[in-house]
This record gives C-alpha cells, structure tokens and sequence, in this order.
C-alpha cells in the first residue's frame, strides 16, 4: 500500500426534508451573506427547492444573492463574473443548489473570489498553488459526480472549448445536504449518465497496478456491485427511495477518494473523455460510460488476473478457468448490455464526435507521466486513438 494523506472536512445532513433546514446549516458554518449558484429554475422541482432555500435563509436572517444559468459542463465566464459579484457584496460563503455542474462551478467561484491572478492559466491549466476557497455548501439534486465532497472542479473555457480541472483538499465543500427525494425528478438520460459516471470513478480507482490494496479493492467492488443493483431499479421507478439512496451515497463515496487511498489511480478514461465533453459540449456520465468499455478492450491483456476478478467478483461472470480470456470479454460486454439498458449512447458519435477532431482530441489531453496518458496501462498518442476508435461508428 501506498503512502497517502487523505482529509475529508465536509459534513453531511442525509435523509428526507434536510434542505429545510438550510438556513441553520449555513449559519453552523459560519456563512452571514451567500450566494445561491444553481440550474436557474430550469425544473419545476428545482423552483420549489429554491423557494425553500431562500425561506430558510430569511428565517435565519441570512442574507443572499443568486446566480443561476449553471449549464453541464460548467463555464468559466459564468464564474469569473460570478466571483466579482461575490467580491462587490461581501458574501462570506458560496451554495451550490444543483449536481456536479452546479457545485463545480460553485467551487470555481469560491477559489476565483480570493485570488488574484489568472484563475484558469494559473490554477486550472497549471495547476499553481491552490488559495483557501471561501466555504462552500451543497444541496445535492443529483447522485453522480460526487462534487459534493470531492476535491475536484472541473471547468470548460468556452472560448477554447478546453476543459480542465483543479484538484486540492481546500476545495472540499464544508457541509452537503443529500435528501435522495431531490432526484426524484430527475430525467431518465441524467439519471443513468450519473448511474455510469459512479461506476467508472469506483473503476479507475479499483484498476492499479498494485496488487495490496485489499481492502479498498473490496470497498470500490462493493460499490459498483450497488449501483448495477439500484441503478436499474431506479431508472424504472424514479421515486424508489431506498435506491435513490442507495446511488446517492455511492456517489459520494466514489470520488471523495476513501477508496482510492493507499494506490495510484488510473485516470485515462476521465482525461480521454474530458476533452471530448469540452469539444462537444456533450454529457460527461454518457461518456466516461462509454469510453470504460472501449479501454477495457483494448488493455485488459495488462493484468487478465485483475480483469477476471472484477467480472466475476463484481458483474458474475462465471470464472472459464482454461481461457480467462473468454471470461473477460463476456464480462466487457456485459458492461456494454448494462450501459445500453439504462440508455447510455452506443457510439461516440452520439455525443458529437467526429473523426476529423481525432488528432485534436489527442493533442489536447493532459498527460500524467510524461507524453502518457493514464497508470494502470500508460496510453501513447496512438493507444488513445485506438480506445476512442474502439468506441465510435469507424471502429465497430
């Protein structure tokens, strides 16, 4: 096992009607004067849950201003204004009132408010020293990215559509409020890009190439094994609580990195992806969903022990002792029959993508170690390419 810091700040209210009580959360934390960031009312339930907030907040006699017009794939003007106000009208702590878009944005306006450089070039694109954020708060309306104590912010410069992203500690929001009834209205496509997006953060933590990580192997197996349990429960009974909840707290515990101590994670899907979403401007669950399937295909000969403990661990596949391969590649595509079921896209080309940007893609994803992409199966500019094709309508 690996040496490793892990600090974990965020407080969590869970359960039903928890985002009444807002207004005494905000106050716990110190917050006098927020800034409500969200969706905008885009969604009868979310108008309801702001007219909640907002009562709340009053009761407390808590100042607040908002911002709404959060869009997936967050933008980073949107912030940059958003943090001047912030500035102008001395608010003291940021409440992000929506699903990852929301809450990174939330994240980026809480950085962009005390600092003063460039935030995108010197933080984002650079990755320089990342200042003490304001606090920040979340109401969660979505179970996915698992923003809501994470230490990530991932945004999209619209005039260069690149997509970038920081990732420090202080950006851990402080407190988050998760009532799974907040999702009940959440659309079928959303619902299982998020369904997809919790599997693939277990994923990349669970595929390393250290092989002592037992008891985080078991935790990120569990985890996946809950939501290929409740995800399709929920996608055919939206209002199903205890599957809600069960994929909410999954989220959480997907990517707030508890299960990702003690080993090197591979990110290669996540960076592949990134730059795909940030040049179509397409949903980043549906994806990463996608993307899994063509890297397992193409790196699963790395470590076929690895590979054929996690299908028949996680996804049941009985064991072929004398051709483990066999094992793998019915496990892959009972990935894909899952993806497909919940209605994740089949091709790349769902998204947007087209094979003239290929070359723009690759040259525009961040490298971890050098010119590779990626731990566990360090990817060359052509194995990128091998992946993406191994998901579009030109590699099938």
């Amino acid at each position: 096992m690996e040496n490793f810091e892990h600090y974990l700040p965020t407080k969590f209210y869970f359960g039903k009607d928890s985002e009444k009580n807002i207004g005494a959360y905000v106050k716990a934390a110190g917050g006098t004067k927020v800034m409500i960031v969200s969706y905008g009312g885009v969604y009868p339930s979310e108008i309801a849950l702001l007219e909640t907030v907002r009562k709340s907040l009053k009761e407390q006699g808590i100042g607040y201003l908002e911002v709404g017009g959060v869009e997936p794939n967050p933008k980073l003007q949107l912030c940059l204004d958003a943090a001047e106000t912030v500035k102008k009208e001395n608010i003291d702590l940021i409440l992000a009132v929506g699903g990852g878009s929301v809450i990174d944005t939330a994240k980026c306006i809480a950085v962009s408010a005390v600092y003063e450089g460039d935030v995108w070039e010197d933080l984002y694109v650079n990755w320089g020293e990342n200042p003490q954020p304001l606090p920040v708060g979340v109401i969660l309306t979505i179970a996915a990215t698992g923003s809501e104590s994470s230490a990530g912010s991932v945004i999209t410069d619209e005039k260069t559509k690149l997509k970038r992203f920081i990732y420090d500690d202080k950006n851990r929001p402080t407190f988050a409020v998760m009532n799974p009834e907040l999702t009940y209205s959440v659309p079928p496509y959303p619902t299982a890009c998020g369904i997809a997006d919790i599997i693939v953060h277990a994923h990349e933590r669970y595929f390393t190439e250290r092989h002592d990580n037992y008891l985080t192997d078991m935790l990120n197996e569990s985890v996946i094994k809950t939501v290929i349990r409740y995800g399709p429960i929920v996608m055919k009974d939206p209002e199903n609580y205890e599957a809600r909840a069960h994929l909410m707290w999954a989220g959480r515990l997907a990517h707030n990195n508890e299960f990702g101590v003690g080993r090197v994670l591979d990110n290669a899907v996540h960076s592949i992806q990134g730059e795909i979403g940030g040049l179509y401007d397409s949903a980043h669950g549906a994806g990463v969903g996608l993307l899994t399937i063509g890297w397992m295909k193409y790196v699963y000969k790395k470590d076929i022990p690895r590979f054929v403990r996690y299908f028949t661990n996680v996804w049941g596949v009985e064991n072929d002792t004398f051709d483990p391969e066999r094992t793998i590649l019915a496990g892959i595509q009972k990935v894909e029959n899952f993806m497909n079921e919940i209605g994740i896209p089949k091709y790349l080309e769902d998204l947007g993508y087209q094979e003239k940007d290929l070359d723009l893609i690759v040259e525009r994803i961040p490298r971890d170690i050098g010119d590779l992409c990626g731990n566990f199966s360090k990817l060359n500019d052509e194995d990128i390419k091998a992946v993406i094709r191994l998901c579009s309508k030109v590699g099938a």
